[in-house]
C-alpha cells in the first residue's frame, strides 16, 4: 500500500518550483500512507514537466520495494495488492513483491486492459511510457484505491489524497479503465474496461468537464448486467418456513448448502491471500524486523455477521502465537455496536478458544471527534462532502485508528466487511423494494448497487484507514467472491420477504454460513449500519445534505 503522487504540465523554470511547493502541500498526508519509504523524482518528458511522488507500506515481498519505480522507460507509482490473477505468477509476486513484475508487465504488454483485468486486487497506479510520451493512470474496477484528480492552473495533479484548502478543486478519478494521456498531443483517451456501468457516460462526463476537453473512449461497448429469473415456487420452497429452525432447514437442502460450501471456500481463500502473505511483524517491530506475537491483523468488529466471519476465517490464517485484534468503536456508552461485539467475541473465545482476541474498546467523546474533524479527517473525506461521509468517515478514522487509554493497535492489515450488503442484499430498501415492487425491484435494486461500488464509498475509507499506516482490505470484494455471489439468483442471497423476519432473510446466504460456522447468535443479529451502531450520526440530518462540519 502508498500514497501516490503526480504533477505535470507545461516545460519551464517556474513550474519546477511550483511543482515542487505543490508536492510539499501533499506530502505530509502522503507519508502517513506509507510509513516505510516516501521519496520523489522530478523529470522532463515531451517538453512537459513532471513531479512523482510516493509513500510505501510494505506489505508484499521480502523487502520493500522502493518508490517511484524509475529506469530509461518508465516512472510508476502504485498503490494497490495484486493477489492473483494470470498475468503475474503468485511464486514472482510473494519473493519480490508486485510493483516491479506489474511494472515489467505494463512496459511489454501489448494489450494493457487485458493484461490488467486478468489480474486480482486492488489498485490505483500512475505509470509514465517515456518512450511513447504517455501517461497513464487508473483504478481497478471496483474502485478499492483512491486516486483523486485535480487542476492547478494548467496543471494536472493525481493523489491519493488532497488537502481541501488549496484552492484546487479534485474529483475521485472515475474508475472506468485506464487513463492515457497524450504528452504531445494534449489528447486524453480511454480504455476502458471490457464492460460499462450503466452511469458510465455520467461519470465520464464529470472528468470532462475537469479537464475542459474531451475523453475520446477507445473500447468497451457493452453496460453489463445479471439476468433478471422470476422465481419459481419450487425456488421459494425451502424459504417458506418458521423462522426457528431457518438455517438447520436451510443446510439440509442440497442446492442451498452447495452455494453455502462454495461460499465459505471462495471466502477463506481470499481471507488467506489477504493476510498469509504480508511480513510477519507488527508495526512496532518491523523496522527492526523482530519477530513477535504482536497482532499483525486486526477486524474492524461490530460483532455483526459481515465481521464474525472474517475474524473466525483470519484465525485460520494467522500464526498460532499472535494475537488478533477486533477495533470496536463507540460514541456512546450504550452504542449497540459495542454490546453486540461483547456478545460475537465470546462466541468467538468457545469456538477459538486457544487464540488471543484483543476486544479494542475505542471510544470517542465529542471534543475529540471535533478535533480530530477539523484537523485531520476531513481532508481526508475529501472531495465527498455529505452529513453520511462525515459520519462514516470519522467513525472508520477513529476505528482504524485502535486506540484507547492503554493500548494502540500494531496491525497492519485491517480487514473490513465492505461490499457484503450490496452483494448479499442487507439494506433496508431491499426489502422495501420486494415488499412493494416483488423481485424484479429488488434485483434492480441490487443491480443498482452494484453499478455503483466503485463509486460510492470505497475510495473515501481507503484514504481514512490509510492515514494510519494500515492496510484495509475487503474480502468480499475479492474477485472470485464477487464472479460467485452475482451469478446467483438474487433470492438464492437475499430473501428479506416478510415470514423471514429481520436478522434471517437479509443476507440469508451469508447469515447461514455464520451459522453453519458456528456464529449462531451472530447469524441472527440485525444490520446496523457503522454510523448507527457507533452512535456517531445524528438521525435528525438528512444523510445526502452537505455536511458543514466539512468545509
Amino acid at each position: 500500500m502508498c500514497g501516490i503522487f503526480c504533477i505535470f504540465g507545461s516545460n519551464s523554470i517556474e513550474n519546477v518550483c511550483n511543482f515542487m511547493s505543490t508536492y510539499a502541500c501533499f506530502k505530509p498526508l502522503l507519508d502517513r500512507r506509507g510509513p516505510d519509504y516516501q521519496s520523489s523524482v522530478a523529470l522532463q518528458c515531451a517538453n512537459h514537466r513532471f513531479v512523482f511522488g510516493a509513500s510505501v507500506l510494505w506489505l508484499q515481498g521480502k523487502e520493500t520495494t522502493k518508490q517511484p519505480v524509475e529506469n530509461d522507460r518508465s516512472v510508476f507509482v502504485f498503490n494497490g495488492d495484486i493477489f492473483g490473477g494470470t498475468s503475474i505468477m503468485d511464486s514472482v509476486r510473494i519473493d519480490v513483491g508486485d510493483t516491479v513484475p506489474l511494472l515489467e508487465l505494463m512496459e511489454k504488454s501489448e494489450n494493457v486492459i487485458e493484461d490488467l483485468i486478468n489480474l486480482q486486487g486492488p489498485f490505483a497506479f500512475i505509470y509514465l511510457d517515456k518512450k511513447n510520451c504517455k501517461l497513464y493512470f487508473g483504478r481497478d474496477p471496483y474502485g478499492r484505491r483512491s486516486l483523486l484528480i485535480g487542476m492547478k492552473e494548467n496543471a494536472v495533479i493525481l493523489a491519493s489524497v488532497a488537502r481541501r484548502d488549496l484552492d484546487i478543486n479534485f474529483i475521485e478519478l472515475p474508475a472506468l479503465g485506464i487513463f492515457a494521456y497524450d504528452l504531445q498531443t494534449a489528447q486524453v483517451e480511454l480504455l476502458s474496461w471490457p464492460f460499462k456501468h450503466s452511469n458510465f457516460l455520467e461519470k465520464l462526463d464529470k472528468l470532462q468537464t475537469l479537464l475542459n476537453k474531451n475523453v475520446k473512449v477507445l473500447q468497451g461497448d457493452e453496460v453489463v448486467q445479471c439476468t433478471f429469473v422470476l422465481p419459481t415456487d419450487d425456488d421459494l420452497k425451502v424459504l417458506q418456513l418458521q423462522s426457528y429452525s431457518t438455517f438447520p432447514i436451510f443446510l439440509n437442502n442440497p442446492k442451498f448448502f452447495e452455494n453455502v460450501k462454495q461460499l465459505k471456500d471462495l471466502l477463506e481463500k481470499a481471507i488467506e491471500k489477504r493476510i498469509s502473505t504480508q511480513p510477519k511483524f507488527c508495526h512496532n517491530c518491523i523496522l527492526t524486523k523482530t519477530l513477535c506475537k504482536h497482532s499483525v491483523t486486526g477486524v474492524l468488529f461490530s460483532g455483526g455477521v459481515d465481521c464474525a466471519i472474517l475474524a473466525l476465517f483470519a484465525d485460520k490464517y494467522t500464526d498460532k502465537d499472535c494475537s488478533i485484534d477486533l477495533l470496536n468503536v463507540s460514541f456512546n456508552d450504550k452504542a449497540p455496536d459495542r454490546l453486540t461485539g461483547l456478545q460475537t467475541l465470546e462466541e468467538l473465545k468457545q469456538l477459538r478458544p486457544e487464540r488471543t482476541w484483543n476486544f479494542v474498546e475505542i471510544n470517542v467523546n465529542e471534543n475529540e471527534l471535533d478535533i480530530e474533524r477539523k484537523g485531520t479527517i476531513a481532508d481526508l473525506i475529501y472531495p465527498l462532502n455529505t452529513v453520511l461521509d462525515d459520519s462514516l468517515g470519522c467513525a472508520l478514522w477513529f476505528a482504524s485508528r485502535g486506540q484507547t487509554d492503554n493500548y494502540i493497535s500494531p496491525c497492519r492489515v485491517l480487514l473490513v466487511g465492505m461490499g457484503a450488503d450490496e452483494l448479499f442484499g442487507g439494506y433496508t430498501k431491499h426489502r422495501a423494494a420486494l415488499k412493494r415492487n416483488g423481485w424484479r425491484a429488488l434485483y434492480e435494486t441490487l443491480e443498482s448497487d452494484w453499478q455503483n461500488i466503485s463509486f460510492r464509498n470505497l475510495a473515501r475509507d481507503d484514504r481514512v484507514v490509510s492515514d494510519h499506516g494500515r492496510q484495509l482490505r475487503t474480502p468480499y470484494l475479492d474477485e472470485d467472491v464477487v464472479e460467485f455471489v452475482r451469478n446467483l439468483h438474487c433470492w438464492e442471497r437475499t430473501c428479506p420477504i416478510d415470514y423471514l423476519p429481520h436478522g434471517i432473510g437479509e443476507k440469508i446466504l451469508l447469515r447461514t454460513l455464520a451459522y453453519h460456522l458456528g456464529l449462531k447468535n451472530a447469524a441472527h443479529l440485525r444490520k446496523r449500519a457503522l454510523q448507527f451502531g457507533s452512535r456517531i450520526a445524528n438521525s435528525k440530518e438528512n444523510a445526502h445534505d452537505v455536511s458543514v462540519r466539512l468545509l
